[in-house]
């Protein structure tokens, strides 16, 4: 088991992520190679998913494998989340994985993905009472932690790629649209957001939270400093938001700190963590850079301990 060689294959609602590492049994792991590939498996219309979505995630995933395959033999883990977990076609992505590369995803559910994400950050920032937050393309997965033990989880529909595609239509978003979202974000999180009791904040993860620290970080001349426990107060939030719902996308693409690619779904999960603080009485969120991949990694690392 010493030195077992894993691929991990995460099928998210925005991208596909891979990974090769090396597990080392009740101390850790190494990843050795990685690749992140934006599909869009949560685009289109609710519950189905999109046949390019489709070619262009068995493609990223039967290109990584057959390369991590040629020159070693490692297990393959495999797990998908809400795109797929609410798509009435996810067989047509399923059946071709299986059938080109021998692999069985297994569906997250919302329960199970946000366990993860509150196992990724007790594993690296330690925290014992407060709420973690993990906004991906489909959906926000919510865990309330008391005493280092978990009190609570929901997963709400409110993620970036599908608020994106049922709201903001305009360039740049017009007013109407932006209430709109606002409002649905608001009716989703008054049945699922535990408010916050004296003192505690937000432990947030996903590729918005870890982007708008980014162009936090670049308006501050400190594009190098690492973005794992950075803290952002509302008022960070709020301005970034302004500025970004303001611009059409294509200078949007220009703003320091924002990646090309996530400059068409920002704005809607910009709002969705406005909204998750402001609505949650939440002063603050720390940005934790890990996710389900490190969570998944760190309990096949960890399992024979029970």
């Amino acid at each position: 088991m010493a030195g077992e060689l894993v691929a991990l294959v995460e099928l998210g609602s925005n991208a596909v992520r891979l990974l090769v590492a090396r597990l080392g049994p009740g101390v850790g792991f190494e990843v050795l190679e990685e690749k992140r590939v934006q599909t869009r498996l949560g685009s289109g219309r609710p519950g189905v998913l999109q046949s390019d979505s489709i070619a262009r995630t068995v493609a990223a995933v039967h290109q990584f494998l057959a390369r991590a395959r040629r020159d070693r033999d490692p297990r393959v883990i495999a797990v998908a989340t809400a795109a797929v977990r609410d798509a009435s076609n996810r067989e047509r992505l399923l059946r071709p994985l299986r059938r080109k590369d021998g692999i069985e995803v297994r569906i997250l559910s919302g329960r199970e993905e946000a366990l993860l994400g509150a196992l990724a950050v007790q594993s690296s920032l330690r925290l014992e009472d407060g709420l973690v937050a993990d906004l991906g393309g489909g959906s926000l997965q919510l865990t309330r932690l008391r005493a280092g033990h978990v009190a609570s989880t929901s997963a709400v529909p409110i993620g970036a790629v599908r608020m994106t595609q049922r709201f903001l239509r305009g360039d740049p978003p017009v007013p109407g649209e932006l209430r709109e979202l606002r409002t649905e974000v608001r009716t989703r999180l008054a049945k699922a957001l535990p408010p916050a009791e004296r003192g505690e904040e937000i432990v947030a993860m996903g590729g918005t939270v870890r982007t708008l620290g980014r162009i936090h970080l670049a308006a501050r001349g400190e594009e190098h400093r690492s973005r794992h426990g950075l803290r952002l107060q509302q008022p960070d939030v709020t301005r970034i938001r302004v500025r970004l719902e303001s611009l059409p996308l294509r200078k949007r693409r220009q703003v320091p700190g924002l990646r090309a690619e996530r400059a068409d779904i920002i704005v809607a999960g910009a709002i969705v963590i406005e909204e998750l603080m402001t609505f949650g009485g939440y002063y603050g969120l720390t940005i934790c850079k890990q996710g389900v991949r490190d969570a998944l990694l760190l309990r096949e690392t960890f399992a024979e301990e029970g």
